[in-house]
């Protein structure tokens, strides 16, 4: 979250937010760790800008200078935002890696924070960048961070020819689809939210500068020490608390995690055997669990009717691969092909011979003494065996391609319901009467896309698409002839079959669209719910995972789901909603923040500072989740760290619980112990 010049002291600081609990945290913060030896940078004094600042809300502005500006804040709690206006000199931060802020925190108060970087509005996407911090009460020399991310390299850009299309690059190069155009920023906010000031309290806020010299010049390479991973994949230029050195560590490793697994029989005090809140009367039981809605709460129930919320990791004991057949020179010799450094790792740690069945072991004693009670998505089959932590599994039936959208499910396609109804049979054989699983994800992010472009891929879609016949036979029932439809959307079309997209779309146009869209989702989620019900009546059909929240699936979604789950990467949840037809209750199915702390490249999806930040911003997350009615669990994406050098995809993000050689990362699994703690009394509103 936050990096001084100098190294931080280990310290014992109490925060309190908003007056839910106080926690006592031990946090270690060094010097964020930059790539390579890039070190720390900062906006010569003569380069900043000097225009306006100005501020909203309940908090004035004091002593501007060059240097910033003093807030005083006028209540015990409150919220401001702080702009700085840059347009007549826009802030330049083409050489940095980071977007920076200094705070110092000359008050008792807790604030939470948001730094939001804006370049031109005309410019492709929002033209924003984001990051999130928690300051505690009295700290300093703060410098928060936000990473600036950037457009995708070109493929025949040296370092992709050389490291592949990582999302990470050394040197500080992170591809995102959300970037400042020309890294040129027009307007700078500061949002502050605070708990706990006396009367008049400050805190000084310096002018936005950068932070850490970025380059993507290919001349680096020669600079650079190869091969990049050691044999464990781990950095090789870089030294962080919990790196291995040696195949011994992963003995007194294994020694130790064992031995502490065996220790852990459940999930703690006043918690059910499923990890349901035990701490009052339960209701009915059912020995499934199933979900209700509580005076305005949704809920799931455990199988013995205890009260169940949902604290989840996806990917449990697994990990991804990554590529070594053309990109020999950043691993060590002996490697060829693809190669799972984690699963490497285990059998270092565990042996050879039975080393699924310890790490087994020990991933559920974990997940107990974490206080993690769901197995999500994309996890270890192993874990579906364990009948000590509730689990989800997720199905892949049949995809197509459909005009521009590929690995989009055509639900008229008879291949689809042949798919799924012979995944869910096999699957039934051994589960369809197990109480540890919660429900079924079918499928994942499919490109539902927003708008109608979905209802326009399939009309534009050749003739043989099943979606497009049926398309076709919904406009040809509403419209007697095509002259009608002619009329109504302005074209000229020979007939039927020939309709495609009109350059000038029409309102009846549109409406069309919009309805074979809705036509669309219903036979999909109506085909998923019936064959759920037909093999797993006592279980939970979760939904597809949605990723992009289109509402006219949605709505249909809620007709026919138990769950609707969604893929939520957001620094904020307090305003998050879903368009529903009828009230359903939500999982966040993944979320996370990465952070560069031990020799990653790759933030993520959304990114946090560094360890400290990203155990904040878990925390905020879930307890966001946990305020949220309709929200019934969240999952964290994922188990372990993702390696250095990228999976298929280019994701190299530092997002694991556990790193690539299976230790876990101290803060965040505090953090998420912490979570768990009062996961059920802050859902309670106690």
């Amino acid at each position: 979250m936050i990096s001084k010049h100098k190294s931080l002291q280990h310290d014992s600081l109490r925060c309190n937010w908003l007056n839910d609990f106080t926690v006592l945290f031990r946090v270690a913060c060094t010097s964020s760790a930059l790539f390579l030896t890039l070190g720390y940078a900062e906006i010569p004094e003569d380069n900043r800008p000097t225009d306006p600042i100005a501020v909203a809300g309940a908090a004035h502005l004091d002593n501007k200078s060059e240097s910033g500006a003093t807030l005083v804040l006028k209540d015990e709690s409150g919220e401001a935002v702080i702009t700085f206006d840059l347009r007549d000199e826009p802030l330049d931060l083409s050489n940095y890696i980071h977007l920076s802020v200094r705070i110092d925190n000359q008050s008792n108060a807790s604030v939470d924070l948001f730094v939001t970087g804006k370049g031109n509005p005309q410019s492709p996407w929002p033209g924003r960048l984001r990051g999130r911090f928690w300051l505690r009460p009295g700290e300093e020399d703060a410098v928060l961070n936000v990473l600036m991310t950037r457009p995708d390299l070109p493929n025949h850009h040296p370092l992709v020819q050389t490291f592949g299309n990582l999302y990470g690059m050394p040197g500080g190069h992170h591809r995102h689809w959300e970037y400042v155009a020309d890294d040129q920023f027009i307007r700078v906010l500061v949002e502050l939210h605070w708990q706990g000031a006396q009367p008049s309290q400050q805190l000084h806020i310096s002018h936005p500068f950068g932070t850490g010299a970025y380059t993507a010049d290919a001349a680096m390479l020669d600079d650079l020490n190869f091969p990049v991973v050691d044999r464990f994949g781990q950095l090789r230029w870089q030294e962080w608390e919990g790196k291995i050195t040696s195949k011994d560590d992963f003995q007194r490793d294994a020694e130790a995690d064992l031995e502490r697994a065996e220790a852990i029989t459940d999930f703690g005090p006043q918690r059910s055997r499923f990890g349901g809140y035990a701490g009052a009367d339960p209701l009915e039981s059912t020995g499934f669990f199933r979900v209700e809605q509580i005076d305005g709460q949704w809920w799931f129930v455990d199988p013995d009717g205890y009260l169940f919320w949902s604290i989840g990791a996806n990917s449990v004991a697994d990990a991804s691969s990554t590529q070594v057949t053309g990109r020999e020179i950043l691993f060590p010799d002996d490697l060829r092909g693809q190669v799972n450094f984690h699963r490497k790792n285990l059998i270092h740690k565990y042996g050879e011979s039975d080393w699924e069945s310890k790490l087994i072991d020990v991933t559920v004693g974990r997940m107990m003494e974490w206080g993690l009670n769901t197995v999500g998505a994309w996890s270890k089959a192993e874990m579906f065996e364990t009948e000590r932590v509730p689990f989800t599994i997720q199905l892949h039936p049949f995809t197509t391609w459909i005009a521009p959208l590929s690995g989009m499910v055509d639900p008229f396609d008879p291949r689809f319901r042949e798919s799924l109804e012979q995944r869910l049979a096999d699957l039934a054989h051994t589960h369809a009467e197990n109480p540890w699983l919660v429900g079924i994800f079918i499928h994942n992010e499919l490109p539902w896309k927003n708008g109608i472009a979905l209802g326009e891929a399939i009309i534009n879609s050749p003739e043989r698409l099943f979606a497009r016949k049926a398309a076709l036979a919904y406009l040809s029932n509403k419209y007697t002839s095509i002259t009608d439809l002619n009329s109504a959307w302005d074209t000229d079309f020979k007939n039927f079959k020939t309709i495609q997209t009109p350059n000038e779309p029409t309102s009846a146009y549109e409406s069309d669209i919009t309805s074979i869209m809705e036509q669309f989702a219903t036979e999909y989620f109506r085909i998923s719910r019936d064959l759920m019900r037909t093999y797993f009546p006592n279980h939970l059909y979760l939904g597809c995972r949605f990723h992009t929240r289109n509402p006219i699936i949605t709505r249909v979604a809620s007709r026919y789901l138990d769950v609707i789950s969604v893929n939520v990467y957001e620094y904020d949840l307090s305003g998050f909603q879903l368009e529903v037809d009828v009230s359903r209750p939500l999982l966040i199915s993944e979320f996370h923040f990465g952070i560069p702390d031990f020799g990653h490249w790759g933030r993520g999806l959304r990114m946090a500072a560094d360890a400290r930040n990203q155990a904040d911003l878990m925390r905020l997350y879930f307890h966001e989740s946990l305020r949220h009615p309709d929200i019934v669990g969240a999952h964290w994406f994922a188990w372990a760290d993702q390696p250095i050098t990228g999976r298929s995809d280019g994701e190299n993000f530092g997002i694991g619980l556990v790193s690539i050689v299976d230790r876990p990362h101290r803060l965040l699994v505090q953090s998420l112990r912490d979570v768990a703690d009062n996961a059920y009394r802050i859902r309670r509103g106690e």
